[in-house]
């Protein structure tokens, strides 16, 4: 009979009562009634000498002596046990003792020993113990054992994570996973001694106890000086291998094969090939370092010959500072193969290559652009100029690629297109866009022409293709006239196909703008936001442009949802990019979007002290990242808010330019269309109808060709005419219902609202206000206003049904915008209400509360909303 005691899961390796022994016990009882012979197997440390001597307990307390192998047998009683341990020691004479006892009629006799070896003397005691004899096989124990075992040690302490640590470090091996629980256990008793708790708690962490360290070392120093440099060598990183092992230690393979096997006895050596993790580390300890790095180069090269690739040997020499030429080329090799797999592990492989040796001038390009596509900007630039720095380096090219990338989301997008033209002809796709995002057609032109004329030797790469697509697709957008709307439709297809052609290499590519990115802001810009949305989430789930653009277009995302009202979502959105970067930091373009974000969002809910807050934020984001044709849409948020805050004067400059830069570009409608949109919306926030007369004019022009120019066209023509006090409901409630058909649900229910509190006749307020509620209802528009707090950081909380207090719902919104500075007008617009109910709300809140002033009104309503939440 086999007993698998590791499967069935009893404590094996603990003599304490405290931590399962009663199950040991209940298996020694259970051996104890067997009338046969029993052998124990297993390797060192997995429980047998622990098992014998509750054995021995179970047959005291039977009345059973135990008696040794050298008892006379006229001494012998009637009945008795024999327990004999680390059988594979026994010398003949002492086997022959044991095998003569075994033929006495009352004998029970246990022998246990380890796997290996197996001397003659055993092989001829388990010969005559007979086939019949029960078996008990022991081994290391796997996860749901330890685990079993930790809740008993530490209770609720025994988390799954501690539980995954002591098998990985003890690889299941009970000699060492009990000392380490008992450690633990202390540990908690004495934390939760000093801090006066009863309850248990978490233990400090996985410390090795200094008793269990020089027990190891005991037992390591104890093993035989060839089984020690196997273990040592396979710790060192050797495989488990005959033939490797055996060159390595200068035996034959059948002595390495031997080898293995012993130390597979001892318990160190695991199944799997490794040594137990604890032990390896004691075992490296205790080696000398020159020992430890003589061994591995030995094994490195004795692997290289045989046509493998030692890359953790390789790793491990590297950071021990090694220089071994074999060492370098292994690494540099597999850093260059991960550069488009994993460029994180390549930047790792690339280090360690030149801690090997390998010349620093030659990696600094890959290791610049290994750390740009990691999001570590700032090192590929020093990388990079490493590169650059040194013409004779043959990857300057590769080098110039990574700083026209980081520069050019830096702000720097003239000195990129340079940059990028160094790069070579391939990435002339990106030294256009570069230029044309600066204004420069002709130049953009002359470039492609050029790649064109100098097509290069080999076969263009799908990076080169895709940028060059992008680069078309931007100058498609830039045409204007007749055919327009055919422009902006050949532009998206056209962007929208680089996206689609670079998903299945795009995360690694080093872009100056991601294809998605662009194709996003040529459908916000026509009105196609539901496009924009769809190829940013394609964007999004192929890691287009690796981790540094993942930013970028949650950003673009968030922005949608703004435009559409739903400001909860874009919060989710701006937070998801702000905590997606090293240290929380935008790079320059992508926080000029999201402080613009911050901008509009304080805007559309009200809460001015946010907004102002915002606003100085977002003016510094500019000071850091110029004008461009790709940073229009902040720019018309920030035109919105200046009129806000009466502050368009230190706007002014970059308005300037970016006419300018329109005016370069020969005016085109699409990109200029939103802009004229945003000066529509601020000269109403200014209430300033002189003011609106320019942009709707523009709008007017190019809403001939573009039917999205068309809409705000006519959503500019009805605001002036609200703003002049002509309210014409059935124009009003049709602008509205276009605009939200563009993706302007928020811009439309706001035109409807305002309309309904300029409204004179009742039946075309509630008409309006009905149009209002709609929009927003349809769309998802968030209605419900900003918390009064200043700060913009995080998402608010959700409004609650009601709340404790002596508010209503409708009260605790109106206060929350009295107490933000708005208007009676102003509110009624946000809540589609009339100012005169307003009013009425205000006065019931000063009766209730029983405010003498205005003053004191704000301080009690400001103590009732705290209260409520």
């Amino acid at each position: 009979m086999r007993t698998d005691l590791c499967a069935t899961g009893p404590l094996l390796a603990v003599a304490s009562a405290a931590t399962g022994a009663d199950r040991v016990q209940e298996i020694a009882d259970d051996v104890r009634r067997s009338r046969g012979a029993v052998s124990v197997q297993g390797p060192g440390g997995t429980g047998k000498t622990v098992l014998l001597g509750e054995l021995a307990r179970a047959h005291d307390r039977a009345g059973l002596p135990v008696v040794g192998p050298d008892t006379a047998v006229d001494q012998l009683p009637d009945e008795f046990a024999v327990l004999v341990d680390d059988a594979q020691r026994l010398t003949d004479e002492t086997a022959d003792r044991v095998r003569r006892l075994l033929r006495h009629p009352g004998a029970r006799v246990t022998v246990a020993f380890r796997p290996w070896p197996r001397p003659p003397a055993l092989a001829a005691l388990i010969d005559e113990m007979g086939s019949d004899r029960r078996s008990v096989v022991l081994g290391h124990a796997d996860r749901a054992l330890i685990r079993g075992w930790a809740r008993e040690q530490l209770g609720e302490a025994a988390t799954p994570g501690l539980v995954d640590a002591l098998l990985a470090r003890t690889g299941g091996l009970p000699a060492l996973v009990h000392p380490l629980l008992r450690s633990l256990a202390r540990q908690g008793a004495a934390g939760r001694g000093a801090a006066g708790r009863t309850a248990p708690g978490p233990p400090a962490r996985l410390i090795v106890p200094e008793e269990l360290a020089a027990r190891l070392r005991a037992d390591l120093a104890a093993l035989d000086d060839e089984l020690r440099a196997l273990l040592h060598a396979v710790a060192a990183g050797g495989p488990v291998d005959d033939e490797v092992l055996g060159d390595a230690l200068g035996v034959g393979p059948s002595r390495a094969a031997e080898l293995i096997t012993a130390a597979r006895a001892t318990g160190f050596l695991l199944a799997d090939g490794e040594v137990v993790p604890l032990v390896q580390g004691v075992l490296l300890a205790a080696t000398p370092p020159d020992v430890t790095r003589r061994t591995r180069r030995q094994l490195l090269g004795l692997l290289l010959d045989r046509g493998e690739d030692p890359l953790e040997l390789a790793r491990s020499l590297a950071a021990d500072h090694v220089r071994d030429p074999r060492a370098a080329h292994l690494l540099e090799r597999h850093g260059d193969a991960a550069l488009h797999a994993d460029p994180a592990l390549a930047a790792d492989l690339l280090g360690a290559a030149a801690s090997s040796g390998a010349p620093v001038a030659g990696l600094a390009a890959r290791r610049a652009q290994a750390a740009a596509l990691t999001g570590d900007l700032d090192g590929a630039l020093q990388w990079a100029d490493t590169a650059l720095g040194d013409e004779s380096t043959p990857d300057r090219p590769r080098a110039a690629g990574v700083t026209a990338t980081v520069l050019a989301r830096r702000g720097l997008l003239g000195r990129a297109a340079e940059l990028y033209r160094l790069a070579g002809d391939e990435r002339a796709g990106s030294a256009a866009l570069a230029l044309l995002a600066t204004g420069a057609p002709e130049e953009t032109a002359a470039v492609l022409e050029e790649a064109r004329r100098r097509p290069g030797s080999g076969v263009p790469t799908v990076l080169a293709v895709s940028e060059e697509l992008m680069a078309q697709g931007v100058l498609q957008s830039l045409r204007s006239g007749p055919d327009a709307g055919a422009d902006m439709a050949a532009s998206l297809s056209t962007l929208t196909r680089a996206a689609a052609l670079l998903e299945p290499v795009g995360r690694t590519a080093l872009l100056l703008d991601t294809p998605a990115a662009l194709a996003a802001l040529v459908a916000l810009h026509s009105g196609e936001l539901g496009v924009a949305e769809s190829v940013l989430q394609r964007a999004l789930a192929a890691e287009l442009g690796g981790p540094p653009s993942r930013p970028r277009h949650l950003l673009l995302t968030a922005w949608i949802a703004m435009l559409r009202g739903r400001m909860s979502a874009a919060r989710e959105h701006m937070a998801e990019a702000a905590g997606g970067t090293p240290a929380g930091v935008l790079e320059p373009r992508d926080d000029l979007f999201l402080q613009a974000l911050e901008v509009g969002l304080a805007r559309r809910s009200s809460d001015v002290p946010a907004l102002v807050q915002a606003w100085g934020r977002a003016r510094e984001a500019f000071v850091r990242y110029p004008v461009d044709l790709f940073t229009l849409l902040p720019l018309g948020e920030l035109m919105i808010a200046a009129a806000r805050l009466k502050d368009a004067d230190r706007l002014r400059p970059h308005l300037t330019e970016a006419q300018s830069l329109l005016g370069r570009l020969g005016e085109p409608q699409l990109w200029a269309a939103p802009l004229h949109w945003s000066g529509a919306q601020a000269a109403i926030l200014a209430d300033d109808p002189a003011g609106l007369r320019p942009h709707a004019a523009a709008l007017v022009a190019a809403s001939r060709t573009s039917p999205y120019a068309a809409t705000l066209a006519g959503a500019g023509r009805t605001w002036m005419r609200v703003l002049t006090g002509e309210v014409d409901a059935g124009s009003v409630v049709a602008a509205a219902e276009r605009l939200a058909a563009v993706g302007l649900a928020w811009d439309g229910s706001r035109l409807a609202g305002q309309a309904a509190v300029r409204a004179l006749d009742p039946r075309a307020r509630t008409a309006l206000m009905s149009c209002a509620r709609a929009l927003a209802d349809t769309h998802g528009v968030d209605t419900a206003p900003a918390p009064a707090a200043s700060s913009t950081e995080g998402i608010p909380a959700p409004r609650t049904a009601s709340s404790p207090g002596q508010l209503s719902e409708r009260e605790q919104e109106v206060a929350r915008l009295i107490v933000a500075g708005q208007t009676y007008r102003e509110i009624g617009g946000r809540l589609y209400i009339s100012a005169k109910t307003v009013e009425h709300h205000v006065s019931r809140m000063r009766q209730r509360l029983g405010a003498g002033n205005r003053s004191d009104l704000l301080a009690r309503l400001r103590a009732e909303l705290a209260e409520g939440g």
